[in-house]
């Protein structure tokens, strides 16, 4: 079978991480390439193996599997809404402000009806 992607092995990554601690400016296409790759599989790795527990939980009829997964969704239900929250006064919205959609400025996240407004006034 031929392999398309880098092998990854401890003395390689060691290496990749010496050449960036060390303040390597210029990276060759084949060590950009290879950090790109372990960035890559880094974050696939750490969320795999979850991602795959969320659905054999949500597909079973168990009752414990379920609330269990349930109850992670309500976790991060609730950290969503507080973040929102949190967002919301810092731009000096109302509590439980709602955004219903629309144009949004890239930077700043404001709604573009809203600064279309500001601009005329």
């Amino acid at each position: 079978m031929l392999r398309t992607e880098p092998v990854t092995t401890a003395g390689i990554t060691l290496r990749a991480v010496d050449a960036i601690e060390s303040g390597q400016q210029t990276f060759t296409r084949e060590q950009a390439a290879y950090l790109m790759h372990l960035a890559f599989d880094a974050g696939r790795t750490a969320t795999h193996l979850e991602d795959v527990a969320e659905v054999h939980c949500a597909a079973q009829d168990n009752a414990t599997m379920r609330a269990t997964y349930e109850a992670k969704v309500a976790v991060r239900m609730a950290e969503m809404s507080a973040a929102a929250d949190r967002i919301n006064h810092q731009l000096g919205r109302p509590p439980g402000y709602r955004y219903d959609g629309g144009p949004v400025d890239w930077e700043t996240g404001a709604p573009l009806a809203a600064l279309v407004r500001l601009a005329a006034a």
